[in-house]
């Protein structure tokens, strides 16, 4: 009990305490990165020398989309050596086809059609061997199908896009040679990011994948960027003690970048009324959490608490109040200190 006018005099001041619905969250730093399936490094399947490029640093590509054209003398002989394995076939066909009307006329001995099936199935096995290989350099079957007609052994290869994408590097230039150790572009599917997150290990029991993350980022004040939790990383950061765990979420305004920092909220429950209590107004006497509930003019109980969820501006309360009490706030270290003087005084 506070002598008449103390708590006017000290500035005492209270909040009244009740439920809020609220959920809770984990949030911690976060960077964005491209989603892996959607990146992709290109670069030529075989050595060549640039000799057109056609997309640039940011440009918008469809899938098939051509970035540019290298000179590959081995990419025409692959063309020549396909085209001439179908002459072969085709030369091995028909005396294939002769030695069997042959052998049905009773002319010929069986021995000359063995000979010459075991020919044809030769040259089969190498046509299929020199349109797989043009189908590894990047040739599409329908392209492969139609040199039989074009006879087109032109050594120029284009380069295209794996999906459709921004081009996020362009490093191709014209009358340089490419090869496929040195990739010539990324691509990247823009829509949808990854965010990796860094989440201390003393949460890592409340994170699971599909729950809904938001993230926001200082350069874009106002906005938020919505998502869920796609994978948890296994490896604990021994410089840090964190975990990544990595969301997808959407950009489909395009304002977000790769590499740009912010923060994440991941909601690891589900909305629910909690009764909250100011920071300010929990103190602690060494064993326990306490508040200060005034009941009536200058006259305070110390009140025991035990304590939930920690948020921005104050506690989760699981016991020890009610909604409805008054506690007090600005002040709340001072009435401390008078209850451990009393009971030193009491000693």
């Amino acid at each position: 009990t506070l002598a008449e006018g103390a708590a006017e005099q000290v500035d005492l001041q209270y909040h009244t305490v009740k439920e809020q619905t609220i959920s809770e969250r984990v949030e911690a730093n976060a960077e964005t990165r491209y989603p892996p399936s959607k990146f992709a490094r290109v670069a030529p399947r075989i050595s060549g020398i640039v000799r057109e490029v056609k997309a640039v640093w940011g440009a918008e590509v469809e899938v098939g989309d051509v970035l540019a054209v290298i000179e590959s003398a081995a990419y025409g002989q692959a063309k020549s050596d396909y085209l001439q394995a179908l002459a072969v076939l085709d030369l091995r066909q028909g005396n294939f086809d002769r030695e069997k009307d042959l052998v049905e006329k009773k002319i010929s001995a069986g021995r000359e059609l063995l000979e010459a099936k075991a020919a044809l199935t030769e040259a089969q096995i190498a046509v299929t061997a020199e349109a797989q290989r043009l189908s590894t350099l990047g040739l599409p079957a329908d392209q492969i199908e139609a040199l039989a007609g074009n006879q087109d052994t032109s050594p120029l290869l284009p380069v295209v896009a794996p999906f459709a994408g921004r081009v996020v590097e362009a490093a191709a230039v014209i009358g340089e040679i490419a090869s496929p150790e040195k990739p010539v572009f990324a691509v990247a599917a823009m829509r949808r990011l990854w965010i990796s997150i860094d989440v201390y290990e003393s949460d890592l029991a409340k994170i699971e994948e599909g729950q809904r993350v938001s993230f926001s980022v200082d350069g874009i004040p106002g906005q938020r960027f919505r998502g869920k939790v796609v994978a948890i990383g296994g490896e604990v950061d021994d410089r840090t003690r964190t975990v990544p765990v990595f969301a997808e979420i959407k950009n489909t305004r395009g304002l977000l970048r790769s590499q740009m920092f912010g923060r994440a909220k991941i909601e690891v429950a589900p909305p629910e009324a909690k009764l909250l209590v100011p920071k300010q107004a929990v103190q602690s006497d060494g064993d326990c959490s306490l508040v200060f509930v005034s009941h009536k003019q200058d006259v305070f109980q110390s009140r025991g608490v035990e304590l939930g969820m920690v948020l921005q501006n104050g506690y989760e309360v699981t016991s020890g109040l009610a909604a409805g009490e008054r506690v007090v706030t600005v002040g709340s270290f001072l009435l401390k200190t008078e209850v451990l003087r009393g009971q030193m005084g009491a000693g």
